[in-house]
């Protein structure tokens, strides 16, 4: 079975070269903000220089880069997310690798909130919750039926 990465466990040090600033490019796509961070990168809100598509840009630490790290992962991660095809699963659009060698995937930007976010903010009643829960079942079992474990799912993924 293939299985995505988990990044539980995994210390969140932010360093400067980690950091693209708003203007830095991928490629085609220009960093507006940072969206988020987690164990194995961080995600950028992008806008394609020529079309100005809107999509997120996902960027592997510079830390985990080594000896040991396999920049396929990135590439795999892409083609695994399209092979489930499913529209509970963010699509990706393009993959590369910035000038210090870090690789990236550019993805579908969701607009909103967490499910953690929202829990925190709001008293979620089971109607909601038993809805939200059936399509992360759904998304799951599409996933499932291709032969993937997601093995990193959490209300911040969510």
């Amino acid at each position: 079975m293939k299985t995505m990465v988990s990044t539980a466990g995994i210390p969140d040090v932010v360093r400067t070269a980690d950091v693209l600033a708003p203007g830095a490019k991928a490629g085609p796509w220009i960093v507006e903000r940072e969206l988020g961070r987690g164990g194995m990168g961080a995600v950028y809100a992008v806008v394609h220089e020529e079309i100005g598509k809107r999509a997120a840009l996902k960027v592997v630490h510079q830390r985990l880069l080594g000896p040991g790290f396999n920049s396929d992962r990135m590439v795999l991660e892409a083609k695994v997310v399209n092979q489930v095809g499913h529209p509970n699963i963010v699509d990706i659009f393009e993959t590369g690798t910035l000038a210090d060698g870090r690789p990236y995937i550019v993805m579908e930007r969701l607009e909103g909130v967490s499910l953690s976010a929202r829990a925190d903010q709001t008293k979620l009643l089971p109607d909601l919750v038993i809805g939200i829960l059936l399509q992360v079942c759904d998304a799951l079992i599409a996933a499932h039926a291709v032969g993937v474990v997601h093995r990193d799912l959490k209300l911040d993924n969510v």
